[in-house]
């Protein structure tokens, strides 16, 4: 390649990344676990943090003053916390190891439920802490109901379930397999209300609050938002090859936070598919890549902010603005 043709296409990848707008410097950043999470999830108003290691207990940590609250584990030969979630009340969390699921007071830090489940793959937990969405390798979800230790309904795939969510309201579930659908299970029923297929395995899946709206990502594919009552498709997001390692809609229901493999952040305008903002901590090599992917996030509750978790352990609070 010629010198001036170096010169050139230098010159255009420098205009590209200029081009790229983002938030790259953070409120405040705290380490959670310097040799990186195994999983994490964040409380609804982001004041709390559930973070694992591998081969560790999980920790329940205050965001704010970085202080660890309680440090769980299921077993003293546990190979790590798999998958976790806080209520939306902040009163109860549960774990996953990949043969058992616990439910924790957060206050008191107390054990207060323990069953025995097979390859766990993910968790959701309802806003009051009564219930739980469990999803496994053997192509099964449980709805399950934790006060009582026992299964409501099981919804079922054609694949591995690799994401589950619930919405706050009490009404909805979805589940994402490597079936390549995204299923909508009525609480009240257990019956499938809608499922839209994807052409990749259905990596993450959300659910507003209000149970209104839905987002599937298909692994290194298509992000789309779905109305749920009527099953049509409000958008989809223009990111080609686009894998969502977290997501959040917000309170309002009106926008979504995307995280991804390479720790960049996304919000979205849910009807129109617009992106609204990103954050995307600076590299120092411009040609090197050492970030990490968003685990968790979360919106505070006064609208100003944002939480992310990385998988690198660090946990960082950016500023909410619109473009």
């Amino acid at each position: 390649m010629s010198f001036f043709l170096k010169k050139t296409c230098l010159i255009c990848f420098f205009i590209a990344l200029s081009a790229c707008q983002y938030e790259s410097t953070p409120e405040q950043t705290w380490t959670h676990d310097e040799a990186g999470l195994l999983n994490a999830s964040l409380s609804k108003d982001g004041s709390l943090a559930l973070v694992s290691v591998t081969n560790g207990a999980a920790q329940l940590i205050n965001v704010a003053t970085n202080d660890v609250l309680h440090q769980w584990q299921h077993t003293d030969s546990n190979h790590g916390i798999i998958a976790s979630a806080i209520s939306a009340n902040n009163k109860f969390a549960i774990t996953a190891e990949s043969n058992s699921l616990a439910l924790w007071e957060t206050q008191s830090g107390k054990i207060i439920g323990y069953w025995d489940f097979p390859t766990i793959t993910d968790l959701a937990i309802s806003a009051n802490g009564q219930y739980a969405v469990i999803g496994m390798e053997s192509n099964k979800a449980y709805y399950f109901d934790l006060y009582h230790g026992k299964i409501i309904y099981t919804f079922r795939h054609d694949g591995f379930i690799n994401t589950v969510a619930l919405s706050n309201n009490g009404q909805y579930a979805i589940t994402g397999a490597n079936d390549q659908y995204a299923k909508l299970w009525n609480l009240k029923t257990g019956k499938l209300v809608q499922q839209w297929r994807q052409n990749f395995k259905i990596f993450n899946v959300a659910i507003s609050d209000d149970g209104r709206y839905a987002m599937s990502n298909a692994s290194l594919g298509k992000t789309r938002l779905w109305d749920t009552e009527t099953g049509l498709m409000l958008s989809q997001l223009p990111m080609r090859y686009m894998t969502v390692s977290a997501s959040r809609f917000s309170p309002d229901a009106q926008t979504l936070l995307t995280g991804r493999p390479n720790q960049r952040i996304d919000l979205w305008d849910i009807k129109t598919g617009d992106l609204i903002n990103t954050w995307m901590p600076k590299k120092d090599v411009i040609w090197g890549n050492s970030a990490a992917a968003i685990i968790a996030l979360a919106f505070t509750p006064d609208g100003q902010y944002i939480i992310s978790e990385t998988s690198s352990g660090l946990s960082q609070k950016w500023r909410l603005k619109n473009k």
